[in-house]
C-alpha cells in the first residue's frame, strides 16, 4: 500500500531536477519582495534566494519557476 502511493507520487519531480538556478517569483511577496532564484530543491520545497539576499524555505506551490 501506502508506500507505492508515495513512490508514484515523487516520480513527477524527476522532470523537474532542472529549476535550481532558475528565476522564480513567490506568489507570496516576503517583505515587498517577490524575485529570486531557486538555491535549492527538495521535491516539495524549495530554496529561494530573494534579489535582496534574504534566502527563504517556500513549499513549490508558492513559487512561480521560469524555466
Amino acid at each position: 500500500g501506502g508506500k507505492d502511493k508515495f513512490l508514484s507520487m515523487c516520480v513527477d519531480y524527476d522532470d523537474l531536477e532542472g529549476i535550481v538556478g532558475c528565476y522564480c517569483t513567490l506568489v507570496y511577496p516576503y517583505r515587498g519582495h517577490s524575485e529570486g532564484t531557486v538555491v535549492a530543491d527538495y521535491g516539495h520545497e524549495v530554496i529561494v534566494r530573494l534579489n535582496n539576499g534574504k534566502e527563504l524555505t517556500e513549499y513549490r506551490s508558492d513559487v512561480l519557476i521560469y524555466e
